[in-house]
Parts: structure tokens; sequence; C-alpha cells
């Protein structure tokens, strides 16, 4: 995903870094500031607007890290700053369509509470589904079009489809972990039998294990 977008930004990814000298944390900064403003355009009442600054905000979200990976400027202080900005950016979103009354504010939180858990264990699972402000779209489409509550269907989607992607990623990161702890006992057993050590009856496989064995 992140090629792709890469290569759809690379003019822009070179003009932002070797034309203005902007470093990727310059671009998450001013990705942010854009995003805040497109919050506040919502809450006064411009709908539209807001939605073209939040637009404006996530190409910008893609400038940062295609700089990073194109010159090689990756850190993980520029890792936790984009994230932070984005979730921040999310809550504020959320909240803007709430506050206007597009979507409840039950329904928001829920919504973002499943974001924060999918980025908790996303270091770990290198599982995200990735497309959390992109759902906002479609709910004004479904809203203009179909005349629903189409923001609160999107906040729906993006509840339900992180708190899936949390659940499928904790299961990933118990697997791994339990993969590695299996790798080390087996290191460790063949050892011990290489020095004549007697060994206890073998455990029986986790149900994790099996699964994907």
């Amino acid at each position: 995903m992140a090629n792709n977008s890469d290569g759809i930004l690379r003019i822009p990814i070179r003009i932002a870094h070797e034309k203005l000298g902007l470093s990727p944390n310059q671009l998450s900064t001013i990705g942010f500031i854009i995003g805040t403003g497109a919050a506040f355009v919502i809450v006064i009442g411009n709908l539209v607007g807001g939605l073209v600054l939040l637009a404006i905000s996530q190409i910008i979200d893609g400038l940062d890290g295609g700089v990073a990976r194109r010159y090689r400027l990756q850190s993980a202080k520029g890792q936790m700053l984009e994230t932070i900005y984005d979730r921040l950016n999310e809550l504020m979103i959320f909240l803007a369509l709430a506050y206007v009354g597009h979507v409840t504010y039950f329904m928001a939180v829920l919504a973002f509470v499943a974001i924060i858990l999918v980025t908790i264990v996303e270091p770990l699972s290198k599982f995200d589904p990735g497309f959390k402000r992109f759902m906002i779209y479609f709910g004004y489409l479904a809203t203009v079009v179909f005349h629903v509550q189409g923001f609160q269907m999107a906040m729906h989607v993006i509840f339900f489809a992180n708190l899936i992607a949390f659940i499928v990623g904790t299961i990933m990161v118990d697997y791994r972990l339990q993969k590695d702890i299996d790798t080390q006992a087996i290191i460790r057993r063949e050892r011990e039998i290489t020095m004549g050590i007697p060994q206890p009856p073998d455990d029986p496989p986790s149900f994790l294990s099996k699964l994907f064995s």
C-alpha cells in the first residue's frame, strides 16, 4: 500500500523535500494543523469545506511517509509523532461530526476506542485496516445520495472493522510469541539431549500451534 501511494505521489514527494525543504516531521505537523482546521470548519457548519480540508491533510499525511521512505529519513520519533497526530485528527473529526449532529457521541467514542486498540497491537501484529478517515467520505456520499445517516453508518463500519482487526492482530501476536517460545524450547531441548540430560515427556501442542500448523 505504501509503495503504491509513493508511486502516485512521487512528484509531490520530490517537490516537498527537494524544492520546499520539508522534513517528514514538518509535513506531519502541517497535515495535523490542516486536519485540526478541518474539524473546526465542520464545527462552524461548513461540512463540505471541512471534508475538503480533511482530504488535503490526508494527502500531506501520505507525503510525510513517502519522503521518509524515499530519502531514508525514517525514525522512531517520526513514526510516533505521525501516529499521535493521526489519532488526534481522527478524534477531532469524530467529535466535530458528533457536535453538529451527524453521529452520536457514543458511536464516535466507540469508533475511536477501537482505533486505539488496533494502534496498541499494530507494532507487534503489523496489521491495520488503515481506512479510518476514508470512511468519512463514504458516509458523506451515502448521506447525499441515499438520504440516510451515512456518517453514523461510517462510524459503525470503522468500529467493527477496527474491532475485528484488533482481535485478529491479538491472535497473530499471541501466535508469534508462542512460536518463539516453542522454537526456544526446541533449541534448549536439543542442547540438553546433546549433553545427555534426561528429558520430561512432551507437552501437548497449544491450540494456536495446531491452528496455524
